[in-house]
């Protein structure tokens, strides 16, 4: 089960440049929340696995994009465990 502590932000935007000038990053509680329930009920939501931990402690990130707007929900290596029971992995 994917939990908001296996979370440290989301991102929501338009697609392209994912910089920030297309959309917002946003390590908010809710922000967090509202997008693990958009990866919940979006069967496109894939994940990947970064395999290795960055100074953040991210370790991945699930993500669908739409022809309108990219959302990305990035992920402990404990939400990349969970994640991998829930969601289909990205093909390399």
């Amino acid at each position: 089960m994917l939990k908001l502590e296996h979370t440290t932000e989301s991102y929501s935007g338009k697609p392209g440049c994912m910089c920030g000038c297309n959309g917002k990053y946003n390590a908010g509680t809710r922000a967090r929340k509202l997008a693990i329930t958009a990866m919940l009920k979006n069967e496109d939501a894939r994940l990947n696995d970064f395999e290795y931990v960055d100074s953040e402690g991210v370790a991945g990130c699930v993500f669908f994009e739409t022809a309108t707007r990219n959302r990305v929900l990035y992920l402990t290596a404990d939400g990349v465990a969970a994640a991998r029971e829930i969601f289909k992995e990205e093909e390399r």
